[in-house]
């Protein structure tokens, strides 16, 4: 157990410099920060919640030590707190009455981190909701800043034209890529464990996970926020949509990896689809669509076609 909790203490400070690598200044800091996640994760998944909680407090103190209290915080909200919950629904089970063991849904614990991204996005909101032009003039002012800052721009005009596009989306986007992440970090810490022998969970087909019932609630309630107010209300309303979709997105990839199955070149179909969703974002749009009315039409089940070994092997 001592060695259990110098590894978990060892693996939170790694976590903690990765997170702050960006201050450094470069481009590879930039790219390390984004798997801040990976360390914890590892540990958490192999050597379970003991292990996790030891990992994610460690990494907060050591963010503290290293920079200051808000970072510290910041650290705690966007990577402390996501790995401890994951590792803790990861690992959560139970045994079925033929004896076999029921994991916690994958597609449970996604739809609970779009809600987190949903919740600071809130959380945000009402923190400015008495300012000057809401939430969004103050984004706007902050992007402006940050990328006068960081970028350099012909005029303006330019940057203010950057700004105005980035505004109306902007914390869809960032928590957009923040779930993103942590699922990526979260797929790869498992195949690393699963190749080392290390998981504590058996391989994932997240191809077929699915959304739990109040997630669905929650993205009408979002729509008709958006719909129906004005002003901040409009603006949290639309960003809170998107956020919520993010898992209905994936299930609804997992709906078209089963239709590709059925032509004759899966792979290239693939290739060609995403390369249109990266080119245009109604195709994403659409995606979601699909996985939102999957409850319903059940496209995976009725037009599934038997895997062969590779492909489940890359699922």
């Amino acid at each position: 157990m001592y060695r259990e909790t110098t590894v978990a203490i060892g693996v939170g400070l790694a976590s903690a410099l990765l997170s702050i690598a960006i201050a450094f200044g470069s481009g590879l800091g930039l790219l390390l920060v984004y798997f801040a996640l990976l360390p914890i994760l590892l540990v958490g998944l192999s050597q379970g919640q003991r292990s996790v909680s030891i990992a994610a407090v460690a990494g907060v103190f050591g963010t503290i030590f290293l920079t200051n209290i808000f970072q510290g915080a910041l650290y705690g909200v966007s990577v402390a707190l996501p790995a401890w919950l994951i590792v803790r629904y990861a690992l959560m089970n139970q045994t079925a009455q033929d004896g076999s063991i029921v994991w916690f849904p994958i597609g449970e614990i996604l739809a609970r981190l779009a809600a987190l991204g949903g919740i600071a996005l809130v959380v945000g909101a009402i923190t400015y909701f008495d300012a000057p032009g809401g939430i969004a003039k103050v984004i706007e002012e902050f992007l402006d800043k940050i990328l006068a800052a960081r970028l350099q721009f012909g005029s303006p005009a330019q940057r203010q034209l950057l700004v105005e596009r980035l505004v109306p989306f902007f914390p869809a986007i960032s928590a957009s890529s923040w779930i993103l992440m942590t699922l990526l970090n979260s797929i790869l810490a498992q195949f690393i464990l699963i190749k080392a022998g290390r998981n504590l969970r058996p391989a994932v087909l997240y191809s077929s996970i699915s959304a739990p019932e109040w997630l669905y609630w929650g993205l009408v309630g979002a729509g008709a926020l958006a719909l129906l107010g004005s002003g901040s209300f409009e603006y949290v309303g639309r960003n809170l949509a998107m956020v919520l979709a993010i898992p209905f997105f994936f299930i609804g990839l997992g709906v078209i990896h089963t239709l590709a199955r059925l032509l004759r070149s899966p792979s290239i179909a693939l290739t060609a689809f995403y390369f249109l969703m990266v080119i245009s974002s109604w195709a994403i749009f659409i995606v979601a669509i699909i996985g939102f009315f999957e409850e319903w039409n059940n496209l995976r089940n009725r037009f599934s076609a038997p895997a062969t070994e590779e492909e489940d092997d890359d699922e």
